[in-house]
This record gives structure tokens, C-alpha cells and sequence, in this order.
């Protein structure tokens, strides 16, 4: 969850890039630790020979690339989870509006899952004080901000996962695109950016129900946020193609 989540829960309150995920086959053997009957991988392993701050830079690429009216983080029930995802590695996505309430994510079987929590990210585009000119500027801006996240708390079916504070990951500096009509409010184009924050990657689960219960209290608003995630994973349909009527001889 980022900062800019926080801001946009605040207002909605008040007033009542182009992402590339490559078809890398998954790592046979992900160490981690089991929480709820599935596999939370370590906070230094990699997932499709991509390190989790490389994912938490796709995600933020994922979460610009579409307008707010089909924009999954705009959508509190989950219908629109699957909106742009592709790739061994399946986003859930934060909830941008503040209602309350459980989304529901059916995620294809043989997809790991990107949980974030906080995150900040400073652009050089970004007002201040969340921008920077150059990469050395726009991870120092970063790493401050995720120092404001706090009293993080993951369960998985009810159980809890272990040690939250090793999570924190920072991304490489990354291009991302703002089109016309994104909802960040800055302007239209190419920008780079770094994000600094917490988040985890579950192994591919078996098919099978879910529950993903996150907290955290962002420090400069004394904000408290919680997200819960209804998550159906689900084997690939089969459908039989229907007969082929047999062909009537020309006569």
C-alpha cells in the first residue's frame, strides 16, 4: 500500500508503465516459511529469477497503467483483479477507495501472489516533497518515507506471518508512464521513480480459498489501514469444443 493510497483515502474522506512481466518458468524449489497452509517466500528470494524489488516496481508500473474507472485499485469487491495482470506473478491490488470490505481475487493455479503493504514511491515528476531529480535523490526521498510504516500485521487463514520488518525491499530506478486520464493527478508522460516499502510473494498456492488480512499505521497522518483478500486460486478450465455436425453429402 502506498503513500499516495493514503492521500487518496484522505481526500476521498474529506469529500465523502507499460508493465513486462517475462515468461520465465518458475523456481522449482522456493524456500520460505509455511503460513496457512501455503509458502511465503524468504524476504531475499527472487521469483522467476526476478528479486522482489524488481516485483514491487512492476507493480507500481501495474497500478499506473490504467484509469480509475477500470482501475482494479479502484475497485473495492475484487471484480476487476485480473484487469492487466500476465505473467508468473499475479499483483493483488490495494484498495484506493476506503470502503471497507473484502476483495475477492480468483487467481489462475501455478501464479505466485505480490502482497503489498507500505510502500512509498518519489518520481521526478512527483511534487515535493516526493520528488527527486536523479536516482540518488529519489531513493533518499523513498527511504524516508517507508521509515513512517509501522505496526505491520499479515495473517494468512487466520495465521500470522512471521518477522514483517525483513520484508523491506527497495526497487531499481524504473520508467513509469502517466497517461492523460491516470488518477495520481501528475502530468501526462515518461518519468522515472524508486520505491521503498514492505511486501512479500506467496508461492504458487494449490487450487483452493484464501484469506489475506493486512495492517499497518502510516506515521504522518496517523493513518491505521487494513485490507482483507478473499483469494480463490483455480485450476484451468477444460472445455470440450462441441461436435462438428457431420458434413451432408452433396447430391
Amino acid at each position: 500500500m502506498s503513500t499516495r493510497f493514503v492521500r487518496v483515502v484522505l481526500l476521498t474522506l474529506l469529500v465523502t508503465s507499460l508493465l513486462a512481466a517475462p515468461t520465465i518458468a518458475q523456481e522449482a524449489t522456493p524456500t520460505g516459511v509455511e503460513v496457512g497452509g501455503i509458502t511465503v517466500l524468504a524476504p531475499d528470494a527472487s521469483y522467476a529469477e526476478v528479486s522482489r524489488g524488481e516485483w514491487d516496481a512492476r507493480a507500481w508500473q501495474w497500478t499506473a497503467s490504467m484509469p480509475p474507472e477500470v482501475n482494479p485499485n479502484f475497485d473495492p469487491t475484487g471484480e476487476r483483479c485480473g484487469y492487466g495482470q500476465s505473467g508468473p506473478v499475479f499483483f493483488l491490488p490495494e484498495n484506493f477507495t476506503g470502503s471497507p470490505g473484502t476483495m475477492t481475487c480468483i487467481v489462475p493455479e501455478g501464479t505466485a501472489i505480490f502482497v503489498p503493504l507500505g510502500s512509498t514511491s518519489c518520481s521526478t515528476v512527483d511534487p515535493p516533497p516526493y520528488f527527486g531529480r536523479n536516482e540518488e535523490e529519489l531513493r533518499a526521498c523513498a527511504v524516508s518515507f517507508a521509515d513512517d510504516y509501522s505496526d505491520l500485521q499479515v495473517s494468512i487463514n487466520g495465521k500470522q506471518v512471521p518477522n514483517l520488518e525483513d520484508y523491506r525491499s527497495s526497487t531499481p530506478l524504473f520508467p513509469i508512464y502517466f497517461s492523460e486520464d491516470h488518477f495520481y493527478g501528475l502530468p501526462e508522460g515518461a518519468a522515472s521513480a524508486v520505491a521503498e516499502g514492505y511486501s512479500f510473494i506467496i508461492a504458487p498456492p494449490p487450487p483452493g480459498e484464501y484469506e489475506v488480512t493486512l495492517s499497518y499505521v502510516y506515521a504522518p497522518e496517523d493513518v491505521a489501514i487494513t485490507a482483507i483478500y478473499r483469494v480463490i486460486v483455480e485450476a484451468p478450465q477444460v472445455i470440450e469444443p462441441a461436435a462438428t455436425p457431420a458434413a451432408t453429402p452433396a447430391g
